[in-house]
C-alpha cells in the first residue's frame, strides 16, 4: 500500500478517537511501516502510575482479531513503548484497532483507530 494512501488512512482514524483518551496515560499511536500499518502503545504520565491496558486489533472485514492484554508501570515523565504490532498485507487496508485502558486514578478510556473504525458498535462507557 502506498504510504499516500496509508497517511490519507491515518488522517481518517483520528476522528474516530475518543475525546477522554488525550488524557489517558496510555495511548495508541499508528504510523506507515513498509507495505503496512504499525501500531504502537506509547506510556507518558506526569505522576508515577501503574495502569492496565488490552489492545484490540481485528483485520480486514473481521477475517482475524487479535486481543493483547498487559500493566504498565510509567515513571514520572518518561515515555516508554509498551507494545508494537505491524499489519501487512490485506489486513493493512480495513483495520481497526481499540485500546482500552483502567488508569491509576481509575478512570476508564476508550481509543479506536483505524479505517474501519467508523463500523465499529461503540461500547458504554
Amino acid at each position: 500500500m502506498p504510504y499516500l494512501a496509508i497517511g490519507a488512512i491515518l488522517a481518517m482514524t483520528m476522528a474516530a478517537s475518543s475525546a477522554d483518551a488525550s488524557e489517558s496515560p496510555l495511548r495508541l499511536v499508528s504510523g506507515p511501516a513498509p507495505e503496512g500499518v504499525q501500531l504502537r502503545i506509547v506510556g507518558l504520565s506526569p505522576v508515577a502510575c501503574s495502569a492496565n491496558y488490552e489492545l484490540e486489533v481485528v483485520g480486514q472485514a473481521g477475517s482475524n482479531r487479535s486481543v493483547q492484554r498487559g500493566a504498565a508501570q510509567l515513571l514520572p515523565g518518561k515515555e516508554v513503548v509498551l507494545a508494537t504490532t505491524t499489519l501487512g498485507g490485506k489486513g493493512a487496508g480495513g483495520w481497526s484497532a481499540t485500546l482500552r485502558v483502567d488508569s491509576c486514578d481509575g478512570r476508564h478510556f476508550e481509543e479506536v483507530q483505524g479505517p474501519a473504525a467508523l463500523d465499529l458498535p461503540r461500547t458504554p462507557g
